[in-house]
């Protein structure tokens, strides 16, 4: 299907209440208890959560995050709820809203130096904000009957999974103004797992190098649990990675670091650790990493000293305003 694009004009807009300027000063007490401090050793410690604004969202439906990206202090997450974006500074727990809603969810997020790019679920769309002032720059509708999910980006071209069909979406960025994405088929190992309830196929993305991402296949189609693929970007065949030492289930987010390639495993409140072999045919599972502050998370991020960034989704939770809905830090 050709993407179209949709300007201002073009997409119908849903309201949402802004934070309320009134509760500056409870907000300056939150800050206050949630800024960084330094320890007896005199290491500074950033907050180890940071609560999302729940009244960034118009109605009782709660912030519900799913996607999170660090740009060095500073933590871009989407709202399934209606498409917000937050950022949230994660020296002092500060958020404020820089991507007004858009009506629909916003599931992955991706941030480059000039663009904040949200996947937009089952809304079959893609979305380019300015990263300084939030403002949209271009909506491209690429499926009528897909679930845009994750976004990764490699030497400026962005890479979009499908959970329900078996493409990747190619989006240009380095050139002088954007253009519409364009399908890449998935070949070779990926193959779809059946449809059925809680069942995803093509999940969280990560780059591996300059030509190739790697895949997660939260329900793999030998009933096997969750698998990764190599995919090499310029014909779309996926090679399946094999896992030794253990197995990885509910994989959603993917973060690599070196050849560490971690993991979010959404319904076992845990991030997977797995060493990747040189050539990228293997990973080796290390065990997990988590803390009892983990609720259902759903995408990570490395943020400053190296730590671990996931949000609480909170999948399976009635969602509402009463329910809280954080950015966690896991290890330094």
């Amino acid at each position: 299907m050709k993407p179209s694009v949709l300007n201002h004009r073009g997409k119908k807009r849903s309201t949402k209440r802004m934070v309320l300027a009134a509760a500056a000063s409870a907000l300056s007490v939150t800050i206050a208890s949630s800024a960084a401090a330094a320890d007896q050793s005199g290491e500074l410690r950033f907050p180890s959560e940071i609560t999302l604004p729940n009244d960034a969202i118009a109605g009782d439906l709660g912030y519900q995050p799913e996607g999170i990206a660090v740009r060095g202090a500073t933590a871009y997450v989407g709202s399934f709820a209606d498409g917000t974006v937050v950022t949230a500074d994660l020296r002092t727990g500060q958020s404020r809203v820089l991507v007004e809603a858009d009506g629909d969810p916003a599931l992955g997020v991706e941030v480059t130096d000039r663009f904040v790019l949200v996947a937009g679920a089952l809304s079959g769309e893609i979305r380019v904000y300015d990263r300084r002032s939030g403002h949209e720059l271009a909506v491209y509708k690429v499926t009528d009957r897909g679930l845009v999910n994750d976004i990764t980006v490699i030497a400026g071209t962005a890479y979009f999974t499908d959970s329900q069909r078996a493409v990747l979406y190619r989006l240009p960025l380095d050139r002088a103004e954007l253009e519409a994405p364009t399908e890449i088929p998935l070949a070779g190992d990926f193959k779809l797992a059946s449809p059925g309830p809680g069942v995803f196929n093509s999940n969280g993305i990560v780059a591996q190098d300059g030509h190739t991402v790697i895949v997660a296949q939260t329900t793999s189609p030998d009933g096997a649990g969750s698998a990764l693929y190599a995919v090499d970007v310029a014909t779309g065949h996926a090679t399946r990675i094999n896992i030794t030492g253990g197995a990885i289930r509910g994989a959603d987010g993917l973060v690599l670091k070196g050849n560490m390639l971690s993991v979010v495993q959404y319904d076992a409140n845990s991030i997977a650790q797995l060493r990747l072999s040189t050539n990228g045919s293997e990973a080796e599972y290390r065990g997990t990493v988590t803390n009892d502050s983990v609720a259902v998370p759903t995408t990570a991020d490395y943020g400053p000293g190296g730590a671990l960034y996931n949000v609480n989704s909170r999948f399976g939770t009635l969602p509402s305003d009463s329910v809280s809905y954080e950015i966690v830090r896991i290890g330094r």
